[in-house]
């Protein structure tokens, strides 16, 4: 699992990235993008198998 959320991390650094250019243009990731968000991660790692992944642990370094 320890190995997913490295992954899972690293990928959340890349929206937190996008969220800084749409901090740049004013404007932010919405409510319901973030849950769609949020909930990709979680279909993704169940698909793979992770069906006890925390939702909050795959997302955790999130900034938006």
């Amino acid at each position: 699992m320890a190995e997913l959320y490295v992954l899972t991390h690293a990928t959340t650094e890349q929206f937190n990235e996008l969220q800084e250019e749409f901090w740049e243009k004013e404007s932010e990731i919405e409510t319901a993008a973030r849950e769609a968000i949020a909930h990709g991660f979680d279909v993704i790692a169940g698909a793979y198998g992770f069906t006890d992944a925390d939702i909050e642990e795959l997302i955790a370094t999130r900034d938006w």
